[in-house]
């Protein structure tokens, strides 16, 4: 593994609620991406957490060659979640939320900033990924290729 510093990758709560994680594999630290953060504790949180925090070390030793990172041995990752993020309170919109976030991030938060996201961005957004998703799998499955 070289050259790779942060993972993105989505994580369902409960079969319930979808939040983004940045997973910095150099310095141990997992920002958690929630677009509804009232809606579980920190207790909670952890508890949720534990399983990925702990298991981490342990990939990171597997996959990466120790020189390469600023590898901190088993000790489990810690976790913090971004304050000041769009808070989205409507039911169903925490998938793509969660998306955008992790996009806007690993960017470095540029422009409409995760907390200038509105209701109306969250509208937009869940349409380009419906479209998104149907040009890049319902089509192909119904598209019969043609040859010459």
């Amino acid at each position: 593994m070289e050259d790779v510093f942060t993972i993105y990758t989505p994580m369902i709560w409960e079969d319930r609620h979808w939040v983004g994680l940045a997973i910095n594999l150099d310095m141990g630290y997992v920002e958690i991406l929630d677009p509804l953060p009232t809606l579980y504790g920190d207790n909670k949180v952890q508890k949720l957490m534990d399983p990925i925090l702990t298991s981490l070390p342990y990939l990171v030793k597997k996959v990466a060659k120790p020189q390469q990172t600023q590898f901190r041995g088993l000790k489990p990752f810690h976790w913090e979640r971004i304050t000041g993020s769009y808070i989205n309170e409507r039911s169903g919109d925490c998938g793509p939320v969660s998306i955008k976030f992790m996009e806007l991030h690993s960017h470095g938060d540029p422009l409409p900033h995760m907390s200038g996201i509105t209701d109306g961005t969250v509208d937009d957004l869940r349409k380009q990924y419906a479209m998104d998703v149907y040009k890049t799998i319902v089509l192909p499955a119904y598209h019969v290729p043609t040859f010459p």
